[in-house]
């Protein structure tokens, strides 16, 4: 503890440049709590580093000059962090190098600077309530669990990677999602991990420090128990009654037929290359073997942007669909749409089809969330006009679509379409009225190659599934698909980078979750709580 306590010091006497580029190295280590390695106990290290660089920052100011370096030690930590959780984002730059390559260091190094804000300012705002008392851990808590759930919604939202996802990183504490999803795992992530600073100060004088300490370490323990019950006992017993009560009712669960066709992002779209990526995925739908006996299958699913053509226009295509799709088996496919309007203006969507065996749109949905940057130009007009474009180098962007849409099926329940990204937000699956039974996602991680973004997107789609107890298939062009059933466990998957066919069985939703629910509700009440808990705490000194 004396080392500890020694520690703390001598962060606590850095100034200037030294304490910006500790922070920025405390939050560059922080970043290795992300999945894929998921060492989320470096956090009990690093968080702790930035409430000694913030006492550092705050020692012997007030007022602005305090905010200022408050704001800059935050921002330097988000800007560690957010660097090295996205830097596989350079990857997409490089798939048209001589395009666009000169950006690849800008987009880098913008897109982290930009996210560090909300830490920075979260920092910031923290100046005036700032003292030695252990309940600064409270306030900082609070404030950057707010910036968190800012970051999700502002300038389109981004709720990847963060605290909550750190702490969530392996199947036993993620289970806890189930009963506040990602928002309160992340506030409860902040208390756990500041709790250092409690050991390492006065606190054997501060009983309610004491207290919120071994609270806080018994709430996390209760998590661990809650995981290993949910996954080594409840789990199987409430998947062994679901499977009961279909064999009851004579009813066999849908099989689906996930095609992973490994197309190379280069390659995708190349006007030469249309018929054999087409004739690859009609292949492999029909495809027979050991393990994928076509009869069995009833829905066929391909990736995000499958074809590389406009399907609806091609009725030959419809129709070459038909004929390769097992016997009374349907189809949804990831396609681009367009629309031309009386003046000649063209908009495309990217969207999802549901398609019946004769090749019928038996259901669409047109992608609602788009990707800044990637699918679109923010003030598209004045920027194409200065000669940039988005990476997908379609003039003018793609259409918002308007609508979200629930595909209703008599043979497989009720469906979730969604599209790439969609899936790291929890509030385009809540806000329906009523549970979808299942969700299934497409995706074209193709843009990435071998990082690991697609392994990081995968992690974000077991979150959703344990979040709302459903069900997840999700299916990427070159990977990684899987099959994930509602306690977010891997059934099947295909790896990173090649193809291949997953033949399963739907896994069963289970009941509703609390998260399900009552949705941000609960931490929304509980972020509030803790508000006047602190004020309470701080006032009685």
């Amino acid at each position: 503890m004396a080392i500890l306590v020694r520690f703390y010091s001598s962060l606590v006497l850095l100034d200037g440049w030294k304490r910006i580029g500790f922070a920025w190295l405390a939050g560059a280590v922080a970043s290795l709590g992300q999945v894929p390695l998921g060492l989320f106990p470096v956090l009990w290290i690093c968080l702790p580093v930035l409430i000694a660089l913030l006492d550092s920052a705050a020692l012997g100011q007030s007022g602005r000059i305090a905010a200022k370096r408050m704001f800059a030690t935050g921002w330097a930590f988000g800007f560690g962090f957010f660097l090295l959780t996205f830097f596989w984002l350079g990857a997409a730059f490089l798939v048209e190098a001589e395009k666009f390559a000169w950006a690849m260091p800008l987009a880098i190094l913008v897109l982290p600077a930009g996210l560090a804000l909300f830490w920075g300012a979260a920092c910031a705002i923290l100046a005036r309530l700032w003292s030695d008392h252990w309940t600064r851990i409270l306030w900082l808590a609070l404030a950057l669990s707010a910036a968190e759930w800012l970051r999700g919604i502002l300038f389109t939202g981004l709720p990847w990677g963060g605290f909550g996802s750190a702490l969530a990183s392996n199947s036993l504490t993620m289970q806890a999602l189930a009963l506040g999803g990602l928002d309160l795992m992340t506030l409860f992530a902040l208390l756990l991990f500041l709790l250092p600073i409690i050991w390492i100060s006065r606190w054997e004088v501060a009983r309610a420090a004491r207290h919120f300490s071994y609270a806080i370490l018994t709430l996390f323990i209760a998590q661990l128990l809650y995981g290993s019950w949910i996954i080594y006992g409840a789990a199987p017993e409430v998947n062994s009654v679901a499977q009961a009560q279909t064999d009851q009712a004579a009813q066999k669960a849908p099989v689906i037929r996930i095609i992973q066709p490994n197309i190379a992002q280069k390659e995708k779209w190349k006007l030469e290359n249309r018929s054999w990526i087409f004739n690859r995925l009609l292949a492999m739908t029909s495809q027979t073997g050991p393990q994928a006996s076509k009869e069995d299958v009833d829905l066929v699913i391909w990736p995000e942007s499958a074809i590389p053509f406009y399907l609806f226009e091609q009725p030959a295509a419809l129709a070459a669909i038909s004929r390769s799709l097992p016997a009374q088996s349907q189809l949804i496919t990831g396609a681009l749409r367009r629309e031309v309007d009386q003046n000649g203006t063209e908009r495309v969507y990217n969207s999802v089809y549901w398609l019946g065996k004769d090749g019928t749109i038996e259901g669409s949905y047109d992608k609602n969330h788009l990707v800044p940057f990637g699918e679109y130009l923010p003030f598209q007009s004045f920027l194409e006009a200065l000669g940039l474009e988005q990476l997908t180098r379609l003039k003018g962007g793609f259409e918002e679509g308007q609508v979200r849409t629930i595909f209703e099926t008599e043979r497989f329940g009720s469906i979730l379409p969604l599209i790439c990204y969609e899936i790291a937000f929890s509030r385009e699956v809540a806000r329906f009225s009523h549970r979808p039974d299942w969700i299934v996602t497409v995706t074209n991680d193709a843009w990435f190659g071998e990082t690991i973004g697609p392994v990081q997107h995968l992690h974000i789609a077991r979150m959703r599934a344990v979040e709302f107890g459903l069900p997840v298939i999700r299916v990427a062009n070159t990977g990684i698909s899987a099959i994930i059933d509602s306690y977010g466990r891997i059934e099947a998957q295909i790896p990173l980078l090649s193809d291949g066919i997953i033949q399963h069985s739907l896994p069963v939703k289970r009941a509703d979750t609390l998260y399900a629910m009552l949705g941000n509700s609960i931490f929304t009440t509980i972020w509030t709580f803790l508000i006047f808990i602190t004020i309470f705490l701080r006032r009685k000194v």
